[in-house]
């Protein structure tokens, strides 16, 4: 039975370079027999006590989104060596209770498989990809063990602003989505 993987990129600028490494992972999932969804989490207000309840209609329906999913892949650039903020705001979203004071009932992510993957520059993105495996740790996710794949961006893809992964970056990515699959089981 196919499982659907959600993917979250942590960049929604025109042409990210993430986003082109997660263009490559849907793929993979699917020829794996998988069903890969993106999700859009770029309209999510930032999350405040004052304006968390009632729950923001963006809020609810990202929620219901990741309720339907078998795993949720990270994606993402390294900003200074940590996550962006959005990615950071969809997570801090996704962490909290449906309803206020509810510390009983379990959150939308609360067990859901989880992986991350990214491309950077000369540290192969480790240093967001640490940090965002730290945090899914905490909301506890339940996050792959390691900490994901991490790709150097080769110096054409700074220069024309497109990145195209090398036949040896597809085969880390591929290993990974097995891996990942074999984790969710």
């Amino acid at each position: 039975m196919s499982k659907t993987i959600a993917i979250a990129v942590g960049s929604f600028r025109k042409n990210s370079f993430n986003q082109s490494l997660a263009n490559y992972i849907a793929e993979s999932l699917e020829r794996q027999g998988m069903t890969a969804k993106f999700l859009d989490y770029r309209n999510l207000p930032i999350l405040e006590q004052d304006t968390e309840y009632p729950t923001p209609a963006e809020v609810v329906a990202i929620r219901e989104e990741i309720a339907k999913v078998d795993g949720l892949w990270f994606v993402s650039p390294e900003y200074n060596g940590s996550y962006p903020a959005l990615l950071k705001n969809l997570i801090d979203w996704l962490s909290r209770p449906a309803k206020p004071f509810d510390s009983e009932t379990p959150t939308v992510i609360n067990g859901l498989p989880t992986t991350v993957s990214g491309a950077a520059g000369s540290t192969f993105a480790k240093f967001v990809r640490a940090q965002i495996s730290g945090l899914t740790t905490y909301v506890r996710m339940n996050t792959m063990p390691g900490e994901g794949v991490g790709l150097q961006l080769p110096a054409e893809a700074w220069q024309t602003g497109i990145f195209e992964l090398s036949v040896e970056q597809k085969a880390e990515i591929d290993a990974q989505v097995a891996e990942f699959i074999k984790f969710i089981g």
